[in-house]
This record gives structure tokens, sequence and C-alpha cells, in this order.
């Protein structure tokens, strides 16, 4: 940061700089770590809607084995199961369903990691236009003012 000046105002020291670029590596760690637990519970109401869509499914599915109608007074059931070759996923949907809190913690876990991912990438990326554009027209302009240490403690 570059000093462009300093001011005067109740004792205090002020001074006005000019941020004119931004460190990628540490703004990229501030991503990361703020992606995690900003998607944390986000990750948890879509892992826990997710688990109630598996159950759901489990009942429909399983409800479709012993279906059937009257006909006449004759009660006729099929397996719509089998009629539709949907052994293979309703014993995927009973393994998912009995793993089902497993499942949710993994979910929020994964889904916490690619958050930070995605947050350490956008800030790499934000940071890398903010320095071109910084280069370009000089970098924002801030003014600071010193803070009595005694005074600010106190509050």
């Amino acid at each position: 940061m570059e000093s462009e000046g300093s001011g005067r105002a109740e004792g205090s020291s002020r001074s006005r700089q000019r941020i004119s670029r931004v460190g990628l590596s540490s703004l990229g760690k501030f991503g990361c770590v703020l992606g995690a637990p900003v998607s944390w519970l986000p990750s948890l109401l879509t892992a826990l809607f997710g688990l109630l869509l598996v159950r759901g499914l489990r009942r429909l599915l399983e409800s479709w084995q012993g279906a059937g109608f009257r006909i006449l007074g004759q009660e006729i059931s099929i397996d719509v199961i089998s009629l539709l070759n949907l052994s293979p996923v309703l014993h995927a949907v009973q393994q998912m369903d009995d793993l089902s809190w497993t499942l949710v913690v993994l979910l929020v876990v994964v889904n916490s990691l690619l958050a930070g991912l995605i947050f350490l990438l956008m800030a790499y990326v934000l940071g890398g236009v903010y320095n071109l554009i910084a280069r370009l027209t000089g970098g924002l302009e801030v003014e600071l003012r010193e803070v009595d240490a005694q005074r600010d403690s106190k509050r």
C-alpha cells in the first residue's frame, strides 16, 4: 500500500492508502476456509432432503412388489418390480436407505469440501481480476484512521 498523505482529527492520525494489489494465496486460503463452513447448513439440508427422497422412493418401489387389483371378485397380484426389471434399482435404494445417516454425514462433508474448493477458485479469479483492474486504474483508495488502543479497549 502506498501512503498518499495524512490528516488530523481528534488526536488520531489519518492516512489515505491505495490498495494496488491483493495477494492471491492469502485470498485463496480465506476463500477456502470461508467456503466450507458457509456451505455446511445448505449441505445438511440437501442431504436430509435426499434422505427423505430415498425413503419415499423405497416405500413406493416396495409397494409395487405386491400390487394387485380385483376383477370380478378375483384378486390378481402383479409384481411390477419384476415385470419392469427394477430389482437392481430397488436393491440399490434399499442399501442407500439402510446406510442413510452415514450417507448424510458423507454428503455434508463432501459438499462442504467442494464448496471450499469452489470458494478458493472464485477468490483466485476475483483477486486476479482485481489485480488486473488495479494495475490499469491504480486500485481502490481507502482512508485509514489510527485508533487509540486504550479508548478502544474500554468499549
